[in-house]
């Protein structure tokens, strides 16, 4: 529970919560993307050979990135909402696609001499004043739940998440205030949660994101264009791995061949650990959030302790399925068993 071990579990965690925000929304529609670890890979390498090239600035590997996250979203968000393949068999394709041309444009060699411009979303820490302003913003935000106080059957779970919001934002303070500063890419992963958390509460987007998943045919009898959504809920996903893929390179300095590797296994668990169900229609920003931590600081924990990398993975399965069989055994009523 140290400071230091603190900020690098929020930092370690920060690229896997930003592919789970976008995840959310994908599973919350009733879809899945198995390409977005193999997506983040390719993503990292092109990133790297536009910045490393000489002729263009950071910025425009930055947006390079982004554009390449746009276009595979609409490229399997064409195929899903308008052809009507299975996401799964799309994106399984996809996560076959990316990986190997990743390889192929890289030749298996990681490419190093990152600029500053790039490394700064990766290495960069909020101090000073802008860190204060961003620990008092956040504690601003948990206040406001407390408008909903006055109900009086929802005062309680009001109270409740506010005063949760709030240990919350101590807790980054103290860890934060006293070590180095804020990681950049957590900075900017909370920054993207509570943008995603306020746009799936208070608009009608978000509502419709709930309401395609919940019942597709009554979404679809309500008017509600359910290919546009599947569209933009892929889109996003290819945005949120542009950026994580962004403080994946800008962190480690360089582009490794096997980046990404098992990404798209832990944002899911991370929605599906968070309280979000495979089946569609629920999640939360603050379940992801939370279920990307617990994944890494089980990761960061295994690591402590010496544990082999095999094992670490064979936990993270186990702990996987149970909560997907927690999901499954709700929607049956709380029957842990199937009657054959």
């Amino acid at each position: 529970m140290s400071d230091r071990n603190l900020t690098n579990l929020m930092r370690q965690s920060a690229i896997t919560a930003m592919v789970a925000l976008a995840m959310l929304v994908v599973i919350a529609q009733g879809e899945i993307d198995l390409s977005v670890g193999s997506f983040l890979s390719l993503c990292v390498t092109v990133l790297a050979m536009v910045d490393v090239s000489g002729v263009a600035t950071p910025w425009a590997a930055i947006l390079t990135a982004i554009a390449m996250g746009i276009a595979v979203g609409l490229w399997n968000g064409f195929w899903v909402a308008k052809l009507g393949l299975p996401s799964f068999v799309v994106t399984l394709g996809g996560l076959m696609f990316f990986r190997g041309l990743a390889l192929a444009l890289s030749g298996g060699r990681t490419i190093s001499g990152i600029s500053d411009g790039v490394r700064f979303f990766g290495e960069a820490f909020v101090t000073g004043p802008a860190l204060w302003g961003f620990l008092l913003a956040f504690a601003a935000i948990s206040l406001v739940q407390l408008r909903g106080a006055a109900r009086a059957d929802q005062r309680g779970k009001t109270i409740l998440k506010a005063t949760a919001g709030l240990l919350a934002v101590a807790l980054l303070a103290w860890s934060t205030l006293s070590y180095r500063g804020l990681p950049m890419p957590v900075a900017i992963t909370l920054v993207a949660a509570a943008a995603m958390a306020w746009t799936l509460s208070n608009t009608v987007w978000g509502r419709h994101v709930y309401a395609v998943g919940g019942n597709r045919a009554a979404a679809r009898s309500a008017g509600i264009p359910i290919g546009r959504h599947l569209v933009v809920g892929f889109v996003l996903i290819g945005i949120f791995a542009s950026l994580g893929a962004l403080m994946f390179v800008g962190r480690l300095g360089s582009a490794p061949p096997e980046a990404g590797l098992f990404l798209e296994l832990n944002a899911i668990a991370a929605v599906v650990i968070g309280g979000a169900s495979l089946y569609g229609g629920t999640g939360t920003v603050t379940g992801v959030l939370l279920g990307a931590l617990l994944m890494q600081s089980l990761a960061n924990g295994l690591s402590l302790l010496n544990v082999p990398t095999a094992y670490q993975n064979m936990t993270s399965g186990i702990v996987l399925m149970l909560a997907v069989y927690i999901d499954v055994m709700s929607k049956r009523g709380g029957k842990p068993f199937v009657r054959l």
